[in-house]
């Protein structure tokens, strides 16, 4: 197949979106289609070398994957043992642990397989996975080991090839837009809902579509294909539906820019040296940006120097790694001749065991801990609440009576008071507990998760309704009717439940609060649900002679705690003279910004009932900065759930609030 710059150029626009959108550049907000691009090209280059083959009567299986491997190989692995040692050094064990599965996922060309089942491409946990950027290589990897037999199959039996790589093509485009706004995460990671990009590729090179002779054509062509192309990487983001009909206007235009040709006006731009030459280390460059951006995510909680933090650093690092591993691993073995393919599959064999050993080793041992200080140990092993079992909080909301709910305290005792609300209410258990132990006295947990204890109040989570009102209806039954419980206490992300959006692990989830009454007054307000839904339930409470604590939550934090601390912890013991920190802390304006439609809400409820409300944001916030960590422990379980630890300290710090309950 003859050789063309301007492919090499395009390689160029392709890459250095990818890298720029991975970097954070806002202007390149769509630069991931730029793997799209990639597809396209792999698919035009690929079908061009083995269709002359087959043409010539020299195509053999062999051969090819001879030519695959030293393409592959050399660079993917050389950028996976640098990738190991610096995880192996900056990885909490937690994340090198699931690090480990994703190299053996790698080795095995499945780790589209494995990425897609962990989150989506544009979570923010995604964000800090070394080896994120190897799906796109397990689809093309796939796509390599299917389609030469594929393509051999039809040259053999005589059929139409053109016919059937366009059937593909129109099939794969039809599952890919169907499943990007039924199963997004799927589209995107898998090769069935991606094969048609590679199949636009594959259709050039088959000559589907006439040449165009007219010079003027193809001129108006290539810029209508790099025009495509542009607007992808400008307008496009994290919530544009993808692949899908979306993946059509950048798989066009690069199609747009192969067919118009190099003569074209586009065509001599993609062929200035430059560009051939960021092409032709567009493959190392691919593999090497993610890898130290990925670790830069990872730690961009904490503050070292700015300049080595910064996008250009990050660039800068990631052209000189890519120069050494084109020059120094994968042309040197492009290069060399290998008469016997059978050695060189033993060696690859050879290099993917022990690829595989390193991380199964890396899993089975938990993420290697004895890799790290004592202290980050103490700080990241945080567990949540005991109470989150399937007897106490995973229950059939029929069988929440009063005699069935777990108990704190004294377990034969009659119940005096009720824990009832959501999972934060579910993460002060460990605490209350503790506290009624050693008071002698007996309470009951009623939580639910995502579950507001507000009655006759409606939870829809993205437009899905939950059986939260259900449940509510029979606890505010169970309690009203015991005359054992004099003592409520309403716990939950009240924050959220007053319109506030969510954070953290949950950031990107809606949650919208109705009822038969408020509805019908103002559509969709979740605050003024919440404060009508918020009387009614004291109220009720109060008139079956009730007292009632409204418990404030806990600073939600837009982190995971034991994790961040962790590597602040990590970086304090490693690198004290040339790190500085962010505060440990959170800063109490972003609690007051974060609740201020419940302080609102808080002060009319206190006009009409008596409740009482238990500031636990007391104990972990003073002088205008909240804790999150105490005497060297996580306060948290992970960005907005208290530890067992933090449960136990926040309600033995809240004494005097639950001394006046006693009495």
């Amino acid at each position: 197949m003859q050789y063309r710059k301007d492919v090499d150029g395009l390689r160029a626009v392709a890459v250095l979106p990818v890298i720029l959108y991975h970097a954070g550049i806002s202007a390149f907000s769509g630069g991931y289609v730029g793997v799209d691009i990639f597809f396209v090209i792999s698919g035009y280059l690929i079908t061009g070398i083995i269709s002359a083959e087959m043409s010539e009567g020299t195509f053999t299986v062999s051969n090819f994957y001879v030519r695959r491997i030293k393409r592959i190989f050399p660079a993917l692995y050389f950028m996976m043992l640098v990738t190991i040692i610096l995880s192996g050094f900056l990885l909490l064990p937690e994340h090198f642990r699931n690090f480990g599965k994703s190299v053996a996922a790698t080795v095995f060309f499945s780790s589209n397989f494995f990425f897609w089942k962990q989150s989506g491409y544009f979570d923010a946990a995604a964000e800090t996975k070394p080896l994120l950027h190897t799906w796109s290589l397990g689809v093309e990897e796939q796509f390599y080991i299917i389609f030469p037999l594929f393509l051999l199959w039809l040259y053999k039996k005589r059929h139409n090839i053109k016919l059937a790589v366009a059937a593909v093509f129109v099939c794969s485009l039809a599952l890919s837009i169907f499943l990007t706004y039924r199963k997004p995460e799927m589209s995107f990671y898998l090769l069935p809902t991606r094969a048609w990009e590679l199949m636009l590729g594959t259709m050039l090179s088959l000559g589907v579509f006439r040449r165009a002779e007219s010079r003027a054509l193809n001129d108006i062509l290539s810029v209508a294909g790099i025009a495509m192309i542009a607007f992808s990487v400008a307008l496009f983001n994290a919530a544009t539906p993808f692949p899908g009909y979306s993946a059509l206007l950048p798989c066009t235009g690069a199609a747009l820019l192969i067919y118009a040709g190099e003569k074209s006006i586009m065509g001599r731009i993609l062929s200035f040296r430059p560009l051939v030459f960021i092409g032709l280390l567009s493959y190392a460059l691919y593999l090497w940006h993610w890898t130290f951006i990925a670790f830069r995510n990872y730690y961009s909680n904490i503050t070292g120097d700015a300049f080595f933090m910064s996008n250009w650093f990050i660039i800068a690092v990631t052209f000189l790694f890519a120069v050494l591993s084109y020059y120094f691993v994968e042309h040197p073995i492009r290069r060399r001749k290998f008469p016997v393919p059978s050695k060189l599959f033993k060696a690859s064999a050879a290099v993917m065991l022990l690829f595989t050993a390193i991380g199964t080793v890396i899993y089975k041992t938990d993420g290697m801990p004895f890799r790290m200080p004592e202290s980050v140990s103490v700080v990241t092993d945080a567990p949540g609440s005991t109470y989150r079992n399937t007897d106490c909080y995973y229950r059939d909301p029929m069988k929440a009576k009063i005699d069935n709910l777990c108990r704190m305290g004294d377990k034969k005792g009659k119940p005096t008071f009720i824990v009832w609300g959501d999972s934060h209410a579910l993460s002060l258990t460990d605490g209350m507990n503790k506290f009624a132990a050693e008071n002698g006295t007996t309470g009951v947990f009623a939580g639910k998760s995502s579950c507001p204890p507000l009655r006759l109040v409606r939870i829809l989570i993205n437009d899905v309704p939950t059986n939260c009102r259900q449940f509510n209806d029979i606890i505010y039954k169970e309690v009203a009717a015991d005359n054992d419980i004099k003592n409520v206490f309403l716990v939950g992300r009240w924050e959220v439940y007053s319109g506030k959006p969510t954070l953290g692990n949950d950031a990107g989830s809606e949650m919208r609060l109705d009822d038969g009454i408020t509805k019908d007054v103002i559509e969709n307000n979740n605050l003024k649900v919440f404060e009508e839904g918020l009387v009614r339930t004291v109220g009720s409470l109060e008139r079956a002679g009730k007292n009632v604590y409204f418990v404030m939550d806990v600073p939600e934090v837009p982190y995971d705690v034991p994790s961040e601390m962790g590597k602040i912890e990590y970086f304090r013991r490693v690198f004290p003279a040339l790190t500085s920190f962010v505060n440990s802390g959170l800063p109490y304006s972003h609690y007051q910004q974060r609740n201020e439609n419940v302080f609102k809400v808080l002060e009319k409820v206190k006009q009409k009932t008596n409740v009482k409300v238990v500031n636990v944001q007391d104990v972990l916030c003073r002088n205008g900065e909240c804790r999150l960590t105490e005497g060297g422990k996580s306060l948290y379980a992970d960005d907005d759930h208290l530890s067992v630890f933090g449960s136990e300290y926040v309600v033995g710090s809240s004494k005097t609030i639950l001394d006046a309950m006693l009495k």
